[in-house]
């Protein structure tokens, strides 16, 4: 069964470094214990049934090997002659040779298949850990969504206490409280769907590692990194030796047009009435291709062997492609990224500036809630655009096959 273990590099120091200091300034909720991504990974990988599934698929084309065989089984064939009072009884074994090495050639095609099957099941597991890393940093990123808009909910209370108190000392109009209000209503409802969002992306990341309830830090989202250039990708991998396989089925259909031989031995019995004899009986036959010489056959095998090779063809242009959008996608992710996170320190500072504001009574509460809204509105996309280069660096490495190995 092949063995995957964590190829880990670095992600990009301007993207991490910018996120670190945005993710350092936000409030950190208590963890017990922080899931990482690697125990993500090996929970999955772990999981009832995929380990059992691998295994039956890898015996399955080890015994296809074995069915094969170096050689035909043997037939025993029993003949019985009478002719007035004599009477002949014949006792043999006839072993088909395969001198023109069919068999052999049918078992590197079934080897061939068998390496293939390897390929498939590295493929897959490149697949489902790709599949837990994007779970992992979207429930990150919907944990961190999350105290981004508990956050905004008590900044608009404190607004909303100072309103009600400036209203009541006659220093602004009611008309503050009543809008802070209604935005108190609809930050509240945003802050419902941030909780649904949490529960959606962590179950689903639960139900791919089997653990329940798992706790992020705030930094996972950053977690995820890049495993490097290029490599094999097993799929191809995968194809590559299944149009092996096809090749070598060919030249086994071709080996079959060609004559079989027998060689049999046997004893045989003679009665003629007035006593009975033994003796040795050697039988050679030759098999004659006159109703079925094998030319549909090879025509057939040629035929999928061409379409074997036109799909490699399709499958490794098709790679390239996703490579290069991979690439385009990860760098430009990454520099939205490193932009979002410039933008928000003026965000942030808005905020502060505000609040100073609002209470000498230089603003208005529009201008305030401006403020609120601008420094939230920053830290979302900056999540939003940390989730997105995240994601993509997954791709990339899919891109590429070389998520794990």
């Amino acid at each position: 069964m092949p063995k995957f273990r964590v190829h880990r590099a670095p992600f990009t120091s301007s993207v991490a470094l910018c996120a670190c200091v945005f993710f350092v300034s936000m409030p950190v909720t208590a963890q017990d214990t922080p899931l990482s991504e690697d125990v993500a990974v090996e929970g999955a990988l772990a999981r009832e049934g995929l380990a059992a599934r691998e295994d039956a698929e890898i015996a399955a084309s080890l015994a296809e090997i074995d069915r094969i065989g170096p050689r035909e089984n043997p037939t025993v064939q029993l003949s019985r002659e009478s002719m007035g009072g004599d009477s002949e009884w014949e006792l043999g074994i006839v072993q088909p040779i395969d001198l023109n090495g069919r068999r052999g050639t049918l078992r590197e095609a079934a080897r061939a298949e068998a390496r293939a099957v390897d390929a498939d099941i590295e493929r897959r597991r490149q697949l489902l850990v790709g599949e837990v890393r994007s779970a992992y940093v979207r429930c990150a990123a919907s944990r961190a969504s999350l105290d981004i808009q508990q956050r905004y909910v008590t900044e608009l209370e404190e607004a909303g206490r100072v309103s009600t108190a400036r209203a009541q000392a006659g220093d602004t109009a009611v008309y503050d409280v009543r809008r802070v209000r209604v935005e108190q209503r609809s930050a509240d409802a945003r802050l419902a769907m941030a909780r649904g969002e949490v529960a959606g992306d962590c179950a689903a990341l639960s139900s791919l590692t089997g653990i329940d309830d798992p706790q992020l830090s705030i930094e996972a989202i950053t977690s995820v990194v890049s495993g490097g250039g290029e490599a094999d990708r097993a799929d191809l991998v995968a194809q590559e030796r299944r149009l092996t396989a096809a090749t070598q089925l060919v030249e086994a259909a071709r080996q079959a047009q060609l004559p079989q031989i027998g060689v049999g031995a046997g004893v045989k019995r003679v009665d003629d009435g007035l006593g009975v004899s033994y003796g040795p009986v050697v039988s050679l036959g030759v098999s004659l291709p006159i109703w079925n010489g094998g030319g549909a056959e090879v025509r057939r095998s040629e035929a999928l062997r061409n379409a074997r090779e036109s799909e490699l063809l399709i499958a490794r242009r098709r790679a390239e492609a996703e490579r290069a959008a991979a690439a385009a996608r990860a760098s430009a992710a990454r520099e939205a990224a490193v932009m979002a996170v410039q933008a928000r320190a003026d965000a942030g500072r808005l905020g502060t500036i505000a609040d100073t504001a609002y209470q000498s009574g230089e603003i208005g509460v529009v201008e305030l809630l401006d403020a609120y809204q601008a420094a939230r509105d920053a830290d979302l996309s900056i999540v939003a655009l940390a989730l997105d280069a995240a994601l993509a660096a997954v791709a990339y490495d899919l891109a590429n096959g070389r998520t794990y190995q």
